[in-house]
């Protein structure tokens, strides 16, 4: 059994979200320590179920953990996990990191001094031509341009960064072995040779909408700061800021046409106090000069996770142990569709809410 299968297996169990499964590694050493505690010990960890502990201690299900990794491997991947000196540094001081990466290409340390760069899907030509530019212009002073890999803004950052020889990371809404949007499929190919390609979903996984807020919080989170280019009233970028903030990451956006449905965002960033950016040197007075790699712990001795209260997501209070619907968290909310969704995807994925058939949700353990 190899150091790697404990944590896909821990994360395979169902109960185990991110904030559990970092309260089991911080008790207990590590996964496989996890995996040779007693049902008492396991129980008196907050948020263990009998159900959770009974499914950790009765495990036997190594040969598809072992098989998954193969799969990986044929793939031209790896499974990078929180105790590899490989793993981004910077992902493990945020709310709810990921216990481990699947990765195609290849990370350097030096890949910690990143920068976002993120927008629209529907481009302009302005934004498009501004994008590469920036890109280039960071790569060009040594740092790295962290995207998507979606269409549009994404992906003339990365296209950006190529074409001027520097280094990119794109983080994927799916599965390593699926090439989403299929037109990137040439950079889907290049970015290994001067970068990586990144996911925390297994392979197969496909590019379902409620994957990208999860990718979101991992392209914030690798970067120093978080630079919009163009983004509409209702975009999906809103949330890559959203989790920018609460990462304390720096956010910037560029200017651009007054009459541009693409200029909403960007301007309405820089009204609540975003860095206005003109040129690149606007972006690099904003980062540290010595932004190289620093230590930090790693599993075996982490803290609790920087998780913020329970009560702090306004969806919270209205969920118990009867089923709500999505329509009716709507109405209560007062917030826009898209953005409970969101935050039902990463209350789940952080294993404090549990989703039923119907598009009905309740608290886990509620």
């Amino acid at each position: 059994m190899t150091d790697k299968l404990p944590w896909l297996a821990l994360r395979s169990i169902p109960g185990v979200g991110l904030v559990l499964f970092q309260r089991l590694v911080q008790a207990f050493g590590s996964p496989a320590a996890v995996f040779e505690a007693g049902t008492p010990e396991l129980r008196s960890i907050k948020g263990v179920t009998p159900a959770i502990a009974k499914a950790i201690t009765s495990f036997k299900d190594w040969d598809r953990m072992e098989a998954q990794i193969s799969r990986v491997t044929a793939a031209g991947a790896e499974v990078l996990t929180q105790d590899d000196p490989r793993f981004p540094a910077r992902l493990l001081n945020i709310p709810y990191p990921p216990p481990y990466l699947f990765i195609r290409g290849a990370l350097e340390a030096e890949d910690a001094q990143a920068v976002a760069l993120v927008g629209t899907r529907a481009a302009s030509y302005y934004g498009l031509k501004t994008c590469r530019h920036l890109a280039g212009a960071l790569t060009s002073r040594g740092w790295r341009v962290v995207s998507g890999l979606a269409r549009g803004i994404d992906t003339a950052a990365h296209q950006g960064a190529l074409e001027n020889g520097g280094r990119t990371l794109a983080v994927l809404g799916c599965g390593l072995d699926v090439v989403y949007p299929p037109e990137n499929k040439k950079l889907y190919q290049q970015i290994p040779q001067q970068g990586a390609l990144i996911s925390e979903f297994p392979l197969g996984t496909l590019p379902e909408g409620r994957n990208f807020p999860v990718r979101n919080r991992l392209i914030s989170g690798l970067s120093w700061a978080v630079v919009v280019v163009e983004a509409g009233a209702q975009s999906g970028t809103h949330i890559t800021v959203q989790y920018a903030l609460d990462q304390g990451r720096e956010v910037l956006a560029v200017p651009g046409p007054v009459n541009s449905p693409n200029s909403v965002g960007p301007h309405r960033l820089i009204q609540q106090g975003a860095k206005l950016v003109h040129e690149v040197g606007d972006i690099l007075q904003e980062l540290p000069r010595d932004a190289g790699v620093r230590p930090t712990t790693r599993p075996g001795a982490v803290t609790e996770p920087p998780a913020r209260p329970r009560t702090e997501d306004p969806l919270l209070p209205l969920l118990g142990a009867d089923p709500v619907q999505l329509e009716e968290l709507v109405q209560a909310s007062h917030l826009p569709a898209a953005e409970v969704l969101s935050r039902l995807t990463m209350l789940e994925l952080q294993g404090l809410i549990k989703e039923l058939p119907g598009k009905c949700f309740v608290l886990e353990g509620g």
